[in-house]
């Protein structure tokens, strides 16, 4: 089975998903979503964080309404190629952690690193969703910072989403599949399956 992870920011256009796809030809598709997330787009409503009150719900919140106020759809990338997926009938499989788990998790973060992320999201007030980051470098600060806020969301998550390509590949030796992951997890996940791209 060949593979091909592609890194995106959670940004790129319906057009350009769709492209890539087309261009790349997958016999499966890979998506960074969960059931419960995969369900929310297909109903055509907005996902809403069981605990509306909690950090992660206001993260998630705030990334997706600063999008929309920049006329930009966070998670446009996973509706893209969840759609593409089913309008041309090419199987799918939902790679990333289920949110309630991640929910979960991120309620277990210790109380100094929670209150640091809320600050942030203050901080994050002023600032453009476009702007240009290098995404190692967040993710360095980030393991600095918050170290296991780091291991619950990125190592973890890195962790489920090697072991659901692993599985894919393991059970489909002869197919092509192309996954759309979110690019900061891409370095770490393309390491964890033995370093296929």
């Amino acid at each position: 089975m060949s593979i091909k992870i592609i890194g995106t920011n959670h940004l790129m256009s319906k057009e350009a998903i769709e492209g890539i796809l087309k261009d790349e030809a997958p016999d499966i598709i890979g998506i960074e979503l969960c059931e419960f997330r995969e369900a929310g787009i297909l109903d055509e409503k907005d996902i809403k964080e069981k605990k509306e009150n909690s950090l992660l719900g206001k993260i998630t919140s705030k990334i997706q309404s600063k999008a929309k106020a920049e006329n930009l759809d966070y998670g446009s990338d996973m509706k893209a190629a969840l759609n593409y997926s089913i309008e041309n009938n090419i199987p799918r499989v939902l790679v990333d952690m289920p949110i309630l788990k991640i929910q979960e998790l991120f309620s277990k973060i210790p109380k100094e690193e929670q209150e640091g992320f809320a600050k942030e999201l203050t901080e994050f007030e002023n600032e453009s969703i476009k702007k240009e980051v290098n995404e190692e470098e967040v993710l360095i600060e980030m393991k600095s910072r918050y170290p296991i806020a780091f291991e619950f969301l990125v190592n973890m998550r890195n962790l489920y989403i090697a072991n659901e390509i692993s599985k894919t590949l393991r059970d489909n030796p002869d197919k092509r599949l192309v996954v759309i992951l979110g690019v900061g997890h891409v370095n770490n996940v393309n390491k964890l399956i033995g370093g296929k791209k």
